[in-house]
């Protein structure tokens, strides 16, 4: 489903449904479903206020200066809608994640379609100020590589947004290839039957417009692509230990210490013995890279003996943040 239409079906629907009040948006629910399509149910957390999903999902931090202009002006138009047409994602503060969202990034919006969301990464909490921090898309139906890094901060982020959201939800290899996706979805959005009116395309420029008024956006300084594809660049560049999800980790290795990997992958089944002894020596950096490879290979819901060890081990290692996070979505 090329992601033009999905940004149109995702208006659509949302649109239709505008006239009844909207589901809350609860971090139990997706742990839930998650677990029936595996076919394994578990007895349901406590269900979250608002509030207090909200607090897990942003621990330490405090909300950001843009982020809340946009929660602001949501507020102010009075229909989420509205600011979801001119920017394509619902704002979201809520712990809304999904098993192959990482215990160290804080959720700011949804898409609405396909579970796909966005979040600060905080890189194992060393991000002190979430303005500042790296911006990532998780797609969760993307099951080869659901996370990418997308914008160096939120402020870069709705400056690319605005300039074209598919290029933000999907990945490319070239530019070319960019370009001739370009193309087709102009022509499919031709033919499409969801047609903004006169009047719907000029409330969604009043939109923007007022948003550019609360919010000082950076030019790229680069052609949309290359912003992106720089981006990863640099993001490589930081890393100190690549990992399964793409993301690495930042945290540097104690001197005189090596990487120490432990190898996982969807197929092979985790020797539990292996992985204790492992954690009882293991570099810190080592550790964390792997709890992102474990948590792009598992579905820690279903892997009863498994996700305790690795909460265990969060709380040795200072993560309280990230396994409240994680233990709270599923």
């Amino acid at each position: 489903m090329p992601v033009k239409w999905l940004l149109i079906a995702a208006a659509a629907v949302h649109l239709a449904a505008a006239s009844s009040p909207p589901e809350p948006i609860t971090t139990i629910d997706v742990g839930v479903r998650e677990n029936m399509q595996t076919g394994t149910v578990q007895p349901p957390l406590p269900k979250l206020t608002a509030e207090q999903s909200e607090r897990i999902n942003f621990g330490k931090y405090a909300v950001p200066p843009t982020l809340q202009s946009l929660l602001d002006l949501r507020q102010e138009l009075g229909d989420p809608e509205r600011l979801y047409d001119a920017v394509y994602f619902f704002v979201n503060t809520e712990n809304f994640r999904y098993f192959s969202t990482p215990g160290d990034v804080v959720v700011f919006g949804n898409v609405g379609v396909d579970g796909v969301h966005y979040g600060f990464l905080t890189d194992y909490g060393t991000v002190t100020d979430l303005e500042e921090a790296p911006i990532v898309c998780i797609s969760p139906m993307d099951f080869d590589r659901p996370v990418r890094i997308v914008a160096k901060n939120l402020k870069d982020f709705l400056r690319l947004s605005l300039t074209d959201a598919n290029l933000v939800l999907n990945p490319f290899g070239t530019e070319a290839e960019y370009l001739a996706a370009q193309e087709r979805w102009a022509e499919e959005e031709k033919a499409s039957p969801y047609q903004r009116t006169e009047e719907e395309k000029q409330a969604r420029l009043e939109v923007i417009h007022e948003l550019q008024k609360r919010i000082s956006l950076p030019e790229l300084g680069l052609s949309a692509f290359s912003y992106v594809q720089k981006t990863s660049e640099e993001r490589g560049r930081q890393v100190t230990i690549r990992t399964l999800d793409g993301l690495g980790v930042t945290t540097p290795l104690e001197q005189g210490r090596l990487h120490e990997e432990f190898k996982v992958s969807k197929d092979e089944p985790i020797d539990l013995s292996k992985l204790k002894a492992y954690l009882a020596g293991a570099p810190r950096a080592s550790k964390l890279a792997l709890l992102r490879d474990l948590q792009i290979t598992r579905v820690l819901p279903n892997e009863k003996e498994l996700q305790p060890l690795l909460l265990e081990e969060m709380q040795l290692l200072g993560l309280k943040d990230e396994a409240a996070r994680i233990q709270a979505s599923y």
